[in-house]
């Protein structure tokens, strides 16, 4: 049966007549239509990601899609919420390290005429985030919230936030948080000193069971010596277990509103 964390490709690949629902919720996904757009955007996203891009209840785009494959419709929850309640903008307040950035130092890119055009601008956000220097925020202007973004870019070390100025607008602030944040940590002390045995991964945004499972599958190709740092935006409570059935060690730090980080490191291996 269709389900939320199904990627689009694998929901494409079985059902190919899907895309037309998915072009109904939302003309950005009528780009799936380019062969080589969709082998870049598809695999990144979910049908979960994909009704929050959209604006609608997870169930309702599940509800719609499993109809036009011949599914039987799941029962529909008591309460659904709406994928858009996520952002970030009006959640949680705007991260100090944000504010710190003057706006000579903010690298704006507004992409909301290519998506509206059918060009694909991830090229164009990719060549931005490649040419910002220390200290600068890349401020990316969008009809959607660009949740596959925040895997990318969060592999690279940015952390984001997230602005919902309107209906199909909407303002993502990329940018590096400060190193002395880090080491000022409690525990943090010497360790911060030498990072680059810490892998990083931002799981953010992302729609349970992602971040879990990001978490796993990052581990399990973590090489010797190497610590993982994962920033969540609320202490992951089902994944601990797995981390001690792993014989993983962890540590918790929220070093402001809706940022958590979990330092995991394998047990017996000093920091």
């Amino acid at each position: 049966m269709i389900s939320a964390d199904l990627t689009v490709a694998s929901l494409l690949d079985d059902h190919p007549q899907l895309l037309d629902v998915l072009a109904e919720y939302h003309p950005h996904f009528k780009q799936l239509r380019n062969t080589l757009l969709r082998k870049v955007m598809a695999p990144r996203v979910t049908v979960a990601q994909a009704a929050r891009i959209a604006g609608v209840p997870v169930e309702e785009m599940l509800g719609m899609l499993r109809r036009a494959a011949g599914e039987a419709a799941a029962p529909a929850p008591h309460a659904a919420a709406s994928p858009s309640q996520g952002a970030d903008g009006g959640e949680s307040p705007r991260p100090p390290a944000l504010a710190a950035v003057p706006e000579a130092q903010q690298v704006h890119l507004d992409v909301r005429e290519d998506i509206a055009r059918g060009q694909e601008p991830f090229a164009r956000i990719m060549a931005a985030v490649k040419g910002l220097r220390d200290g600068e925020a890349f401020v990316l202007r969008a009809p959607f919230e660009p949740i596959p973004l925040y895997d990318v870019l969060g592999k690279r070390g940015l952390a984001r936030w997230t602005e919902s100025l309107g209906p199909g607008d909407f303002r993502v602030w990329f940018y590096r948080e400060p190193a002395a944040s880090r080491s000022e940590a409690p525990g943090a002390a010497g360790a911060a000193a030498d990072r680059s045995h810490v892998v990083r991964l931002d799981v953010r945004g992302l729609e349970p069971p992602q971040p879990m499972v990001r978490v796993l599958e990052q581990l399990d190709g973590l090489a010797a010596g190497q610590d993982l740092e994962v920033i969540h935006d609320r202490r992951p409570l089902f994944l601990y277990p797995q981390l001690e059935e792993r014989g993983f060690a962890h540590e918790t730090d929220e070093p402001e509103a809706g940022v958590v980080r979990i330092l995991i490191r394998r047990r017996g291996v000093a920091g």
